[in-house]
C-alpha cells in the first residue's frame, strides 16, 4: 500500500481497452475478415469516449483527499460520531475507503462512495472507544477510480486519526470527610470551629464583635422582664478539604495470573490493574471536586510529573487529561524502584492509594503518611477474581505464596491505622464513608 502522494496511474483495463482494438484491426486485415475490426470498434470508441480527450495521467486533476475528522478529546465508553470527508474538484468518479473502527481492535468496513463533484462529501459514523488513554479511532485507507476504471490512484494509506479518552467516572460517590486541619476557610464540610458557616454552633447573649444579622429575634422575644437582652446566633465555619490521590503505577497485572511476568506489548483482554486504578482516582476526584475540595493526582513511579491542587470542573477535565495521557504502563512485571523523594503534601491532606500491595515499598509510604497525621485511604486495584492455571503447579504455588504475603501487607496497614478497600464502587463509597467518622473523632 502507497504512502505517499497518490498519483494517477493506468490500470490493467486501459491497457487492454487500447491493445485489444488494436490486434483485432490487425488480425482483420491479416485474415481478410471485416468482421474481427468491427469488433473492435466499440471497444476502441469506449475508450475514448472515457478518456475524453485526456490522453494521460497529467491531464487528469489530482485525486481526491481522504481523511477522517472528528472530536480531539472522547469519553470511555461514550459513543462519538467521526466522519470521513472526500474532497471534490477531482476527476474521481469512484472512492473506495476504509471507515472508522466502532472500537479500537474492531474490523473496519470498507464503503464505495461517488466522488463529490463541487462539495465534500462526508460519510459520518460512531465510535466508542473501551479504553482510556490515546487511541487510534481511524485511519482512512483509500483508492480512487477515474475514467470508467482506466485510470486508479492508491491504494493509499490515510492519515491516522487519533484521540484522547478519558477516562470514566464510574459512579458517584458520596461527599468524601473532611481532615483534622482543614485548609480552606470555605467550602461544603462542617467543622467544630466557630465562625461563618451554616451549622448551628449555639445560641448565647449578645457580646461585642457580635453582629447585628446575627441576632435571633425569635429568642429575643421570648425575654421578659428588666434583665431583656439580645441573643445571637453563633455559626461553625464550614471548610475544605484537601485530596491527593497517589497512583503506584509500576505494576500492570490482569486477572491471568500467569501473565504477570510477560512483556506487556499490547493490551489484553479485560481490565487490568492500571485501568482499575485510573477509573478509581477519576471517581475520587470528580467526588471531591463536585463538593468544592481541592484536588491534586501524584504517579508515584513519576513524582515530578505531578496535578497539583485544584478544584472546579476545568480542574477536574485537567486531571483526567493527565490521568489520559501521562499514566505509564510498566513493559513488564519485573518491580520497578519507587523515587527516594516524594513532594510533601499541606498538613492534614487527604491521602488515597491505589495500589497491588505486591511488595513493602507503597505500604511503608502509606504508614508514613499516616503516621504524619494524613487520613490515608488505600484501594487495591487487583483485578478479581483471579484465575490461576492449576495445571502449572509451580505458577498456582508462586501465586499462594504471594497472595499470602500480599494479605498479610494489607491487615498490617489495617493495623497501622490505613483502611484497606477494593475498587468495587460500593465498597468505596462505604470506606469513605468509615473514614469520615474516624476523622470526625479528631478534634480539628
Amino acid at each position: 500500500m502507497r504512502t505517499d502522494e497518490p498519483q494517477w496511474r493506468a490500470s490493467p483495463a486501459l491497457i487492454r481497452s487500447m491493445l485489444l482494438p488494436g490486434l483485432l484491426a490487425a488480425g482483420g486485415l491479416a485474415l481478410g475478415r471485416a468482421e474481427l475490426v468491427l469488433l473492435g470498434v466499440p471497444l476502441a470508441l469506449g475508450t475514448v469516449l472515457a478518456l475524453g480527450g485526456r490522453m494521460g495521467r497529467g491531464a487528469l486533476r489530482p485525486p481526491p483527499g481522504v481523511r477522517a475528522i472528528g472530536p480531539k478529546v472522547l469519553h470511555v465508553g461514550r459513543p462519538a460520531a467521526v466522519a470521513v470527508r472526500v474532497d471534490p474538484s477531482s476527476d474521481a468518479q469512484l472512492v473506495t475507503t476504509v471507515l472508522p473502527m466502532p472500537e479500537p481492535g474492531a474490523v473496519a468496513e470498507r464503503v464505495a462512495v461517488v466522488a463529490p463533484a463541487d462539495r465534500p462529501r462526508q460519510i459520518v459514523t460512531e465510535t466508542s472507544s473501551p479504553v482510556w488513554g490515546s487511541q487510534l479511532l481511524a485511519r482512512p485507507d483509500h483508492l480512487a477510480v477515474a475514467a470508467d476504471g482506466l485510470f486508479t490512484a492508491g491504494p493509499t494509506t490515510g492519515v491516522p486519526y487519533t484521540a484522547q479518552v478519558l477516562p470514566s467516572i464510574a459512579t458517584a460517590l458520596p461527599p468524601g470527610p473532611l481532615p483534622p486541619r482543614p485548609s480552606g476557610m470555605v467550602g461544603a464540610h462542617r467543622t467544630r470551629r466557630p465562625g461563618e458557616g451554616t451549622e448551628l454552633h449555639d445560641v448565647s447573649p449578645f457580646a461585642p464583635g457580635d453582629r447585628l444579622r446575627r441576632i435571633d429575634w425569635r429568642v429575643t422575644a421570648r425575654q421578659a422582664g428588666p434583665r431583656e437582652e439580645l441573643y445571637t446566633r453563633h455559626t461553625q465555619v464550614d471548610a475544605d478539604a484537601d485530596v491527593v490521590c497517589c497512583l503506584d503505577n509500576r505494576f500492570d497485572l490482569r486477572a491471568e495470573v500467569g501473565g504477570w511476568s510477560e512483556l506487556a506489548t499490547e493490551p489484553g483482554a479485560g481490565r487490568s490493574s492500571i485501568d482499575i486504578a485510573v477509573d478509581t482516582v477519576a471517581s475520587v476526584a470528580a467526588a471531591y471536586i463536585e463538593h468544592g475540595d481541592r484536588v491534586g493526582v501524584l504517579d508515584l513511579a513519576r513524582p515530578r510529573d505531578h496535578a497539583l491542587l485544584g478544584s472546579g470542573r476545568r480542574h477536574l477535565l485537567r486531571l483526567r487529561t493527565q490521568l489520559a495521557r501521562h499514566t505509564g504502563r510498566p513493559g513488564s512485571g519485573d518491580s520497578l524502584p519507587l523515587p527516594r523523594k516524594v513532594p510533601r503534601f499541606p498538613p492534614g491532606a487527604i491521602v488515597v492509594v491505589t495500589s497491588v500491595f505486591l511488595d513493602d515499598a507503597v505500604s511503608t509510604l502509606a504508614t508514613s503518611w499516616r503516621r504524619a497525621g494524613h487520613p490515608v485511604l488505600a484501594v487495591d486495584v487487583l483485578p478479581a477474581p483471579l484465575v490461576v492455571d492449576r495445571a502449572e503447579a509451580a505458577v498456582a504455588m508462586a501465586a499462594r505464596i504471594v497472595l499470602a504475603e500480599r494479605d498479610e501487607r494489607m491487615r498490617s496497614l489495617a493495623a497501622g491505622g490505613v483502611p484497606v478497600t477494593s475498587a468495587d464502587p460500593a465498597a468505596l463509597a462505604l470506606s469513605l464513608a468509615r473514614l469520615h467518622r474516624a476523622v470526625r473523632r479528631v478534634r480539628p
